[in-house]
């Protein structure tokens, strides 16, 4: 009896030890992305104060892309951001790396602009950064395109799903959230890209666009922010940040749950 009860355990322990063995190759091939991209999250960051980048009905801290003050085309209402006129590009002056944009607009009908960040000059290719597409996607043919409209990230990656967009005249919002490798667009309160930077996905969508060829684009940790100018009125109701104290990247609960998936 005794021996039968030591054969009994041994099977009972290696049994176990197998089980446990194929869970966890099974979790870390299958399941590693799925615990990355939801539990170890982007949307759960210390957050600084929120900042408004028209302070004081102001553009001051914002430059053109040639280094000038932004002419008159471009004003402050109310707190409203406006652009009436050919006005350019512009830029703020500081560079920002981990944070939380937020904004709400209106836009001509038919009109197009965007939002740019990561914003930097690369040699022989100028001012360029990813790009948060604003448009009027009910009133021009550059809504059909599925990487050039609203909320896209602009000819990398499309929408990914249904989306809320109101008309031109009524108060969208957007939101940018750029931490770490991490790139989150939102439009009026749904998620419309979440990609990380340098991935599979990432390298191919790049490849497959107008920024194939460009070394590294994207990638670097730190850029301007930038407002476009596309030929179109348009005005910026709210343009606020808040920078992000502590990535995911370097938290103790993230180092602790890498360790385990290696």
């Amino acid at each position: 009896m005794k021996k039968f009860q030591i054969v009994i355990c041994f099977l009972l322990t290696v049994s176990f030890l197998f089980f446990v063995s194929v869970s966890e190759a099974g979790f870390s091939k299958k399941n590693r992305s799925v615990f990355r991209n939801n539990c170890v999250s982007p949307q759960i960051p210390t957050l600084g104060a929120k900042t408004s980048l028209v302070q004081n009905d102001s553009l001051d801290g914002w430059t053109t892309t040639n280094g000038k003050t932004p002419g008159n085309a471009w004003n402050i209402e109310d707190g409203v951001l406006h652009l009436h006129g050919k006005g350019g590009d512009v830029m703020t002056e500081r560079e920002y790396k981990n944070f939380v944009l937020d904004f709400t607009w209106t836009i001509a009908k038919g009109g197009n602009s965007g939002i740019k960040y990561r914003f930097k000059k690369y040699d022989g290719n100028g001012w360029l950064g990813l790009e948060y597409q604003i448009l009027d996607d009910f009133n021009t043919k550059e809504g059909e395109k599925s990487k050039r409209n609203t909320a896209t990230l602009y000819d990398i990656l499309p929408v990914n799903g249904a989306k809320i967009l109101k008309p031109h005249e009524e108060l969208n919002h957007g939101r940018v959230v750029v931490n770490g490798n991490r790139i989150e667009h939102w439009l009026n309160g749904r998620k419309a890209v979440d990609v990380w930077v340098g991935s599979e996905t990432w390298k191919k969508a790049v490849a497959a666009g107008k920024f194939n060829g460009i070394a590294e684009f994207g990638e670097n940790a730190v850029g301007r922010i930038m407002v476009q100018d596309h030929g179109s009125e348009v005005r910026f109701h709210d343009l606020s940040i808040r920078e992000i104290l502590e990535t995911p990247e370097k938290s103790k609960f993230h180092r602790l749950f890498k360790r385990k998936l290696r």
